[in-house]
Protein backbone atom coordinates (compact mmCIF):
# COMPACT_ATOMS: atom_id res chain seq x y z
CA UNK A 1 0.00 0.00 0.00
CA UNK A 2 2.42 2.39 0.86
CA UNK A 3 5.53 -0.25 0.88
CA UNK A 4 9.03 1.88 -0.69
CA UNK A 5 9.55 0.95 -3.95
CA UNK A 6 12.42 -1.23 -4.31
CA UNK A 7 14.80 -2.43 -7.27
CA UNK A 8 13.17 -5.46 -8.70
CA UNK A 9 13.07 -6.78 -12.52
CA UNK A 10 9.51 -6.23 -12.25
CA UNK A 11 10.03 -2.26 -12.07
CA UNK A 12 12.34 -2.42 -14.31
CA UNK A 13 10.56 -3.93 -17.20
CA UNK A 14 7.73 -1.74 -15.87
CA UNK A 15 10.10 1.39 -16.65
CA UNK A 16 11.83 0.40 -19.83
CA UNK A 17 8.19 -0.01 -21.50
CA UNK A 18 7.22 3.29 -20.41
CA UNK A 19 10.31 4.76 -21.66
CA UNK A 20 9.16 3.39 -25.44
CA UNK A 21 5.50 4.43 -24.67
CA UNK A 22 6.71 7.71 -24.03
CA UNK A 23 8.91 7.49 -26.91
CA UNK A 24 5.98 6.73 -28.97
CA UNK A 25 3.56 9.14 -27.76
CA UNK A 26 5.93 12.03 -28.50
CA UNK A 27 6.74 10.77 -31.71
CA UNK A 28 3.23 10.74 -32.73
CA UNK A 29 3.11 14.17 -31.96
CA UNK A 30 5.58 15.77 -34.12
CA UNK A 31 3.97 15.53 -37.24
CA UNK A 32 0.99 17.48 -36.09
CA UNK A 33 3.11 20.23 -34.64
CA UNK A 34 5.20 20.35 -37.72
CA UNK A 35 2.17 21.25 -39.95
CA UNK A 36 0.49 23.44 -37.03
CA UNK A 37 -1.84 20.97 -36.54
CA UNK A 38 -3.49 21.73 -32.23
CA UNK A 39 -2.27 18.71 -30.28
CA UNK A 40 -4.25 18.22 -27.20
CA UNK A 41 -3.56 18.57 -23.44
CA UNK A 42 -3.20 15.88 -21.08
CA UNK A 43 -3.47 16.18 -17.02
CA UNK A 44 -1.69 13.12 -15.19
CA UNK A 45 -2.92 13.02 -11.65
CA UNK A 46 -0.35 11.62 -8.85
CA UNK A 47 -0.57 9.92 -5.53
CA UNK A 48 1.59 9.93 -2.42
CA UNK A 49 1.29 7.89 0.28
CA UNK A 50 4.00 9.01 2.83
CA UNK A 51 7.13 11.78 3.07
CA UNK A 52 9.27 10.58 5.54
CA UNK A 53 12.17 13.30 7.07
CA UNK A 54 14.70 11.49 4.78
CA UNK A 55 12.90 11.44 1.79
CA UNK A 56 12.17 15.18 1.99
CA UNK A 57 14.98 16.68 -0.29
CA UNK A 58 13.53 13.88 -3.07
CA UNK A 59 10.31 14.98 -2.50
CA UNK A 60 10.96 18.57 -3.20
CA UNK A 61 13.16 17.61 -6.19
CA UNK A 62 10.24 16.15 -7.74
CA UNK A 63 8.08 19.31 -7.03
CA UNK A 64 10.86 20.98 -8.81
CA UNK A 65 10.62 18.39 -11.85
CA UNK A 66 6.16 19.40 -11.95
CA UNK A 67 7.15 23.04 -11.85
CA UNK A 68 9.64 22.13 -14.92
CA UNK A 69 7.43 19.99 -16.80
CA UNK A 70 3.80 20.54 -15.97
CA UNK A 71 1.27 23.32 -14.76
CA UNK A 72 0.11 22.28 -11.32
CA UNK A 73 -3.52 22.22 -10.96
CA UNK A 74 -6.20 21.88 -7.92
CA UNK A 75 -7.55 18.00 -8.62
CA UNK A 76 -10.78 19.57 -6.99
CA UNK A 77 -11.49 22.05 -9.63
CA UNK A 78 -12.83 21.57 -13.10
CA UNK A 79 -9.61 21.26 -15.28
CA UNK A 80 -9.31 21.89 -18.86
CA UNK A 81 -5.45 21.55 -20.40
CA UNK A 82 -4.63 23.95 -23.33
CA UNK A 83 -3.28 22.77 -26.82
CA UNK A 84 -0.23 20.78 -26.16
CA UNK A 85 -0.51 21.39 -22.01
CA UNK A 86 0.85 18.78 -19.52
CA UNK A 87 -0.64 19.52 -16.13
CA UNK A 88 -0.28 17.46 -13.30
CA UNK A 89 -2.35 17.54 -10.16
CA UNK A 90 -0.93 16.07 -7.09
CA UNK A 91 -3.14 14.04 -3.98
CA UNK A 92 -1.85 12.59 -1.21
CA UNK A 93 -4.29 8.65 0.52
CA UNK A 94 -4.50 8.46 4.18
CA UNK A 95 -3.19 11.88 5.42
CA UNK A 96 0.13 10.89 7.59
CA UNK A 97 1.39 13.17 9.78
CA UNK A 98 4.73 13.43 8.24
CA UNK A 99 2.10 15.35 5.06
CA UNK A 100 2.25 18.48 7.45
CA UNK A 101 5.90 18.03 8.77
CA UNK A 102 7.88 16.95 5.84
CA UNK A 103 5.09 17.55 2.28
CA UNK A 104 3.12 20.56 3.38
CA UNK A 105 6.22 22.76 3.93
CA UNK A 106 7.50 22.14 0.44
CA UNK A 107 4.18 22.35 -1.62
CA UNK A 108 4.18 26.00 0.10
CA UNK A 109 7.33 27.28 -1.09
CA UNK A 110 6.49 26.15 -4.35
CA UNK A 111 2.67 27.37 -4.05
CA UNK A 112 1.63 23.63 -5.37
CA UNK A 113 -2.02 22.46 -4.53
CA UNK A 114 -2.48 19.21 -3.13
CA UNK A 115 -5.87 16.43 -2.04
CA UNK A 116 -5.36 14.45 0.90
CA UNK A 117 -7.79 11.48 1.91
CA UNK A 118 -8.22 10.81 4.94
CA UNK A 119 -9.48 8.15 6.93
CA UNK A 120 -11.65 9.89 9.07
CA UNK A 121 -11.71 6.90 11.80
CA UNK A 122 -7.81 7.01 11.52
CA UNK A 123 -7.15 10.64 12.94
CA UNK A 124 -4.78 11.11 15.64
CA UNK A 125 -4.39 7.21 15.77
CA UNK A 126 -1.65 5.12 14.12
CA UNK A 127 -2.86 3.26 10.61
CA UNK A 128 -0.79 0.61 8.59
CA UNK A 129 0.57 -3.08 9.17
CA UNK A 130 1.57 -4.54 12.18
CA UNK A 131 4.99 -3.58 12.99
CA UNK A 132 5.10 -0.66 10.86
CA UNK A 133 2.60 1.90 11.23
CA UNK A 134 2.99 5.31 10.50
CA UNK A 135 0.99 8.44 12.67
CA UNK A 136 -1.91 9.84 10.67
CA UNK A 137 -2.97 13.76 11.16
CA UNK A 138 -5.11 14.73 14.39
CA UNK A 139 -8.21 16.29 13.64
CA UNK A 140 -6.78 19.26 14.42
CA UNK A 141 -3.77 19.42 12.30
CA UNK A 142 -6.32 18.29 9.42
CA UNK A 143 -8.44 21.51 9.95
CA UNK A 144 -5.45 23.97 10.50
CA UNK A 145 -4.21 23.11 6.89
CA UNK A 146 -4.25 26.33 4.74
CA UNK A 147 -7.87 25.74 3.04
CA UNK A 148 -6.24 28.19 -0.55
CA UNK A 149 -3.34 25.53 -0.79
CA UNK A 150 -4.85 21.88 0.67
CA UNK A 151 -8.22 20.47 -0.07
CA UNK A 152 -9.73 17.23 2.33
CA UNK A 153 -11.12 14.16 0.75
CA UNK A 154 -12.37 11.17 2.35
CA UNK A 155 -10.87 7.48 2.16
CA UNK A 156 -13.67 5.75 3.93
CA UNK A 157 -13.87 5.90 7.73
CA UNK A 158 -11.88 2.33 8.33
CA UNK A 159 -9.83 1.86 5.05
CA UNK A 160 -11.13 -1.63 4.13
CA UNK A 161 -11.14 -3.44 0.48
CA UNK A 162 -14.68 -2.14 -0.35
CA UNK A 163 -15.09 -5.02 -3.55
CA UNK A 164 -15.37 -7.06 -0.17
CA UNK A 165 -17.82 -5.83 1.72
CA UNK A 166 -21.94 -5.86 1.22
CA UNK A 167 -23.35 -3.14 -0.03
CA UNK A 168 -24.66 -1.84 3.85
CA UNK A 169 -21.27 -1.69 5.04
CA UNK A 170 -19.96 -0.04 1.54
CA UNK A 171 -22.68 2.89 1.94
CA UNK A 172 -21.46 2.94 5.72
CA UNK A 173 -18.10 3.72 4.96
CA UNK A 174 -18.81 6.03 2.32
CA UNK A 175 -21.63 8.29 3.88
CA UNK A 176 -19.87 7.59 8.06
CA UNK A 177 -16.68 9.27 6.65
CA UNK A 178 -18.15 11.92 4.43
CA UNK A 179 -20.52 12.92 7.40
CA UNK A 180 -17.37 12.82 10.21
CA UNK A 181 -15.21 14.94 7.81
CA UNK A 182 -17.86 17.71 6.80
CA UNK A 183 -18.57 17.91 10.77
CA UNK A 184 -14.87 18.13 11.55
CA UNK A 185 -13.93 20.97 8.89
CA UNK A 186 -17.50 22.80 8.99
CA UNK A 187 -17.34 22.40 5.49
CA UNK A 188 -18.52 20.30 2.23
CA UNK A 189 -16.60 17.22 1.54
CA UNK A 190 -17.47 16.09 -2.36
CA UNK A 191 -13.97 14.03 -3.42
CA UNK A 192 -13.25 10.24 -2.22
CA UNK A 193 -10.19 7.84 -3.10
CA UNK A 194 -10.34 3.74 -2.91
CA UNK A 195 -8.63 2.13 0.03
CA UNK A 196 -6.03 -0.70 -1.78
CA UNK A 197 -7.35 1.12 -5.14
CA UNK A 198 -10.43 -1.79 -4.61
CA UNK A 199 -13.21 -0.39 -7.16
CA UNK A 200 -16.04 -1.70 -9.31
CA UNK A 201 -18.60 0.02 -11.48
CA UNK A 202 -21.26 -1.09 -8.78
CA UNK A 203 -18.88 1.04 -6.13
CA UNK A 204 -18.76 3.81 -8.32
CA UNK A 205 -22.24 4.44 -8.33
CA UNK A 206 -22.69 3.93 -4.59
CA UNK A 207 -20.20 6.62 -4.31
CA UNK A 208 -22.36 9.09 -6.82
CA UNK A 209 -25.19 8.08 -4.84
CA UNK A 210 -23.57 8.95 -1.68
CA UNK A 211 -22.83 12.56 -2.75
CA UNK A 212 -19.61 12.85 -3.61
CA UNK A 213 -18.98 14.98 -7.24
CA UNK A 214 -15.50 13.39 -7.91
CA UNK A 215 -13.80 9.88 -7.28
CA UNK A 216 -10.12 8.82 -7.68
CA UNK A 217 -8.88 5.35 -9.03
CA UNK A 218 -5.37 4.13 -9.15
CA UNK A 219 -5.31 3.74 -12.57
CA UNK A 220 -2.11 4.97 -14.02
CA UNK A 221 -4.32 6.40 -16.82
CA UNK A 222 -4.78 10.44 -18.09
CA UNK A 223 -7.02 12.29 -16.04
CA UNK A 224 -9.81 14.06 -17.57
CA UNK A 225 -10.10 12.79 -21.06
CA UNK A 226 -14.11 12.55 -21.06
CA UNK A 227 -13.99 16.36 -19.80
CA UNK A 228 -13.62 18.69 -17.13
CA UNK A 229 -16.37 17.24 -14.94
CA UNK A 230 -15.02 13.79 -15.19
CA UNK A 231 -16.52 11.72 -12.23
CA UNK A 232 -14.27 9.07 -11.76
CA UNK A 233 -10.52 9.99 -12.48
CA UNK A 234 -6.97 7.84 -12.20
CA UNK A 235 -3.83 8.50 -10.98
CA UNK A 236 -0.57 6.91 -11.14
CA UNK A 237 1.39 5.93 -7.63
CA UNK A 238 4.59 7.71 -7.47
CA UNK A 239 7.15 7.94 -4.15
CA UNK A 240 9.83 10.47 -3.16
CA UNK A 241 11.86 7.25 -4.05
CA UNK A 242 11.09 6.49 -7.60
CA UNK A 243 14.34 6.93 -10.13
CA UNK A 244 14.21 10.19 -11.75
CA UNK A 245 13.73 9.06 -15.31
CA UNK A 246 10.45 6.82 -13.36
CA UNK A 247 9.28 9.70 -11.81
CA UNK A 248 9.59 11.81 -14.86
CA UNK A 249 8.00 9.31 -17.27
CA UNK A 250 5.03 8.90 -14.49
CA UNK A 251 4.40 12.78 -14.29
CA UNK A 252 3.98 12.42 -18.19
CA UNK A 253 1.51 9.48 -18.49
CA UNK A 254 3.94 6.84 -19.56
CA UNK A 255 2.73 4.54 -17.28
CA UNK A 256 -0.73 4.32 -18.75
CA UNK A 257 -0.57 0.92 -20.88
CA UNK A 258 -0.37 -1.01 -16.81
CA UNK A 259 -4.01 -1.38 -17.00
CA UNK A 260 -4.64 -3.18 -20.06
CA UNK A 261 -1.48 -5.25 -19.23
CA UNK A 262 -3.38 -6.10 -15.87
CA UNK A 263 -6.37 -7.15 -17.92
CA UNK A 264 -5.06 -9.14 -20.18
CA UNK A 265 -2.98 -11.08 -17.59
CA UNK A 266 -6.12 -11.56 -15.42
CA UNK A 267 -7.80 -12.80 -19.07
CA UNK A 268 -4.93 -15.47 -19.38
CA UNK A 269 -5.24 -16.48 -15.64
CA UNK A 270 -8.59 -16.85 -15.94
CA UNK A 271 -8.64 -19.35 -19.22
CA UNK A 272 -5.81 -21.44 -17.82
CA UNK A 273 -7.59 -21.70 -15.10
CA UNK A 274 -5.38 -20.53 -12.14
CA UNK A 275 -6.71 -17.36 -11.01
CA UNK A 276 -6.51 -16.55 -7.57
CA UNK A 277 -9.28 -17.55 -5.08
CA UNK A 278 -9.77 -14.10 -3.00
CA UNK A 279 -10.25 -13.99 0.23
CA UNK A 280 -14.10 -14.61 1.36
CA UNK A 281 -16.69 -11.35 1.77
CA UNK A 282 -17.07 -10.60 5.10
CA UNK A 283 -15.66 -8.29 7.65
CA UNK A 284 -11.91 -7.08 6.95
CA UNK A 285 -9.32 -6.03 9.62
CA UNK A 286 -8.72 -2.95 9.98
CA UNK A 287 -5.38 -1.78 10.06
CA UNK A 288 -5.88 1.61 12.27
CA UNK A 289 -3.95 1.29 15.61
CA UNK A 290 -3.59 3.19 18.85
CA UNK A 291 -0.48 5.38 18.54
CA UNK A 292 2.48 4.84 20.96
CA UNK A 293 5.37 6.49 20.63
CA UNK A 294 7.73 3.89 19.86
CA UNK A 295 5.79 1.14 17.51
Amino acid sequence: MYTQPRISLGRIVKLTISFFVYLWTEAGAILPRLFGIPVSGRCVVLYYHSVPPEQRVQFAQQLDQILKHARPVDATQRIVPGLGELLAAVTFDDAFENFVEQALPELQKKGIPSLVFVISGALGKAFGPTGNPEKVMSAIQMDALPRTLVSIGSHTATHPFLPELDEASVRRELRESKKQLEELLGREVFTFSFPFGGFTPQLVELCREAGYTRIFTTLPVYGFEQGPDEFAVGRVRVDPTDWKLEFFLKLHGAYRWLPVAIRLKSKLRSMMGRQAQQESSGEVRSMIQDWISNP
